[in-house]
Parts: C-alpha cells; structure tokens; sequence
C-alpha cells in the first residue's frame, strides 16, 4: 500500500467526519457556497463544460451559457456535499420517496429471465440512484472503474452497502463474461453511455457531433438478447426522480460494426431530450465527449461572472 493512498484516505475520512459535525442544511449550503466560490476564482473545466453546452444549445447566446454553468458548477458542488450525508436519515427518506415512472416495465423485463441492460447517464444524483436499487431490493450489477486508490475505493463500495446488498459492483476491468453472468443471472445491468472511448468506441451521433461511444451495451444485447433500458435520475420540486423506459429495438442476426452502432444510436439519442431539460444536473458537461484537447479560451467579464 503506498503512502500517498493512506494520507489521501486519511484526508478523506477526516473531511467526512469534520463535516459530520454540522446539520444537513448547513453542509449543502457550504457545498453551494464553494460552488459559487470555485465559478468565481477558479472555474475548473470551464473549456470542457462550454464547449460541450455550445454542443447541447448552439442556439444559446454567449451570455445564456454562462448563466447555465453558474447554475452548473452550484449543482456540481452541492452533489460533491452527498458524499457526506449518505448516512444521514434525511438522505434515506429521501431516497425512499423517490418518484419512480416505468417500474412496471422494468418488472415485466426481469420476468423474461435474461436480465435487463439497463443503460444510464452520468448524472449529478447518481449515489441516491445506486441506493435505489439497494432499497428496492433489485438484484442489480453497476459496472463502474474503480478509483486509483484503493482504500477510497474500497470506502465508497461500502457507503453504498449502507441500504442493502441488492447492488453489486463490477469493474470495469472484470470483462463481457463478468457482465454476461449477471444477466444470466437475471440481474439489472447498470452501464453508462455518456463517455468517450476514442481508440475502441463506436462512433454513433450525440447533439449531431459524433462521439465514441462505448461498443459493450450494445454487444451485451447481441450475445445475450436481454432487453436494454434507459434510466434516468433527477431532482425536481425538491424530490427524487428516476424513469426507467424500455429502448424498442429490431431484431439483429449479426454482430457487426453496423449492428452495434444502430443500437447504440438508438438508445443513446433517447438522453438528448432529458440533457436538455436539465443540463445543470448532466454531470458529463464536465467531461472530454467530442474532443480530447484543443478547446479555446471561455472569456467572461465582471458582469458575466456575477450574472
């Protein structure tokens, strides 16, 4: 175990309990309060986050999109502030009050006996979507890549234990067999689409730019003909959202560079229209999508900072 991991899991848990100290409230308001401060000082990823809302609105005058990324980086930070709550019984109500549209598709899907496929987005409520499954008590799988420090890592698969072991984890190294045997064993299968895989992605048209687009979901419905989900999780008048829809898809005999980015096209574009009703709670607009450098200055002038 390197030193550097244990001084940054030292640091971690010493924030945590620190910040414990404080009323919920008090510590979403902070969050908020460094999200202002973090737009203001130092807006880190401004570049990529411009870029990538003049992708989703290239309607949106110079003005407008500086006034979304305020409301961005605000919500960014107030996310950062669940690490800290997980715990706390305001989080768990919350979660157990969650307004759920499509569960009964979902339901119907699971009793096909292949499991679902069950693709998502990076989004800004995504610990109360993993503590869903595990309240809910759907066997479920979440591929995710683990953290490069192993104690943190092993520190956040256990905060989310907290509701129950209806949720499993699965690296993202662990590979298509790992993923096959847990549709096999009829389980959800959590993948996220909204990421750029430029030298092994299949290249399908997101906002109308082309982006590299992970092959796996859509692999995964060829070899195994589970049915593939959308889902999708929000904050809305102060309550948890999350939809689930089933994604209608042709029948495939082959598996083939075409096939592949036909169903990742088809599910993929399916996100669009929730991106561009919350663009502030898409985690992803801080995310290198359609280019990996290259991305000009974002220029703001007093009256833009504090629109």
């Amino acid at each position: 175990m390197k030193i550097k991991h244990k001084f940054e899991y030292l640091l971690l848990r010493s924030v945590i309990f620190f910040i414990n100290l404080l009323p919920v409230p008090v510590i979403l308001a902070l969050c908020s309060a460094l999200g202002y401060l973090a737009w203001v000082v130092f807006p880190f990823r401004i570049k990529v986050a411009y870029n990538n809302l003049s992708t989703v609105f290239p309607n949106l005058s110079h003005d407008e999109k500086l006034c979304l990324l305020r409301k961005v980086y605000l919500q960014f930070t107030k996310t950062f502030g669940l690490v800290f709550i997980l715990h706390r019984k305001s989080f768990t109500k919350l979660v157990k009050n969650t307004r759920i549209t499509g569960r009964e598709k979902l339901d119907r899907a699971l009793q096909g006996g292949k499991g679902v496929i069950l693709t998502t987005i990076h989004a800004s409520w995504f610990e109360a979507y993993f503590a869903w499954f595990n309240i809910a008590k759907l066997p479920t799988s979440l591929i995710y890549q683990k953290q490069s420090n192993p104690l943190s890592d092993d520190f956040f698969v256990h905060q989310r234990g907290r509701y129950g072991t209806s949720l499993e984890h699965l690296s993202s190294y662990d590979g298509m067999k790992a993923y096959e045997k847990a549709l096999n064993d009829n389980r959800l299968l959590i993948v996220s689409l909204d990421q750029s895989y430029s030298t092994r992605g299949a290249s399908v048209l997101f906002f109308n730019r082309p982006l590299a687009c992970a092959k796996g979901a859509a692999i995964l419905h060829q070899r195994t003909a589970a049915p593939m989900f959308t889902s999708v999780y929000y904050m809305k008048d102060g309550e948890l959202h999350i939809d689930f829809d089933e994604v209608l898809l042709p029948r495939y005999d082959a598996i083939n560079d075409q096939n592949i980015v036909d169903i990742s096209s088809r599910c993929l574009r399916l996100y669009e229209p929730f991106i561009r009703t919350y663009p502030e709670q898409w985690f992803s607009l801080f995310h290198r999508l359609w280019s990996k450098k290259d991305y000009p200055s974002v220029k703001r002038s007093i009256r833009q900072i504090f629109l």
